[in-house]
């Protein structure tokens, strides 16, 4: 259910019945209620089309982390995202995680500076470990409703939950680097398109309505 369109729908039928009102006792009769059942519709489809292509989800961090072998790991995250768990100390996100070119669904849990920050990917959170990586603080806010931060050349360094040793369990032992790039959300061009046609359908709709 789109919530949004629903309610443009609802003001657009407002200001349709309030022009309707309006023509009843206009002297031109037909031939400017016509006239103005057209200027509405433009009006309602352009509002429409408005709250149709506005962007609907927040933007997005993308994640790519190197390390000095040639290992390459990339996976995407929305800056608010989805929790799949949260601990006062930490919190962890499902996503699809790419290592070397190969794709699985993985957790991937942020720490907070108690737990050296930085992060880890792993099936299960604390178990089975890719890697396991402390740094600064990736993100903002509390760990129950964070904010993934962008970031660029962050060094991590391989780490362990302590009394481990460190790097002990992580499939990927070696530092990496980390850079987080935000995805901005953008209507597509096409949409972008569709709603300059409505606007420039209502200026000539304003424009007759002068003559």
């Amino acid at each position: 259910m789109n919530v949004p369109l629903q309610i443009g729908e609802q003001i657009a039928a407002v200001m349709l019945w309030r022009i309707l009102v309006c023509c009843h006792s206009d002297r031109l009769g037909t031939l400017m209620t016509f006239k103005r059942l057209i200027f509405a519709g433009a009006l309602t489809a352009m509002f429409a089309l408005g709250v149709a292509v506005a962007p609907a989800s927040a933007d997005s961090i993308q994640y790519t982390l190197k390390d000095n072998t040639g290992d390459v790991i990339t996976f995407t995250l929305a800056q608010f995202p989805t929790l799949a768990a949260t601990n006062a100390d930490w919190f962890a996100a499902a996503t699809l995680v790419t290592i070397d070119g190969i794709s699985s669904m993985e957790d991937v849990t942020f720490y907070d500076n108690s737990f050296l920050g930085g992060l880890s990917i792993a099936s299960t959170p604390f178990t089975d470990q890719i890697i396991d990586q402390s740094g600064p603080v990736l993100f903002s806010g509390a760990t129950t409703n964070p904010k993934l931060l962008p970031e660029t050349n962050v060094s991590l360094t391989c780490t362990a939950i302590s009394p481990a040793p460190a790097c002990s369990g992580n499939k990927y032992t070696a530092a990496f680097t980390l850079t987080a790039k935000d995805i901005k959300s953008t209507p597509e061009p096409s949409s972008l398109a569709l709603m300059l046609a409505g606007l420039g359908l209502v200026g000539l709709m304003v424009g007759a309505s002068r003559r």
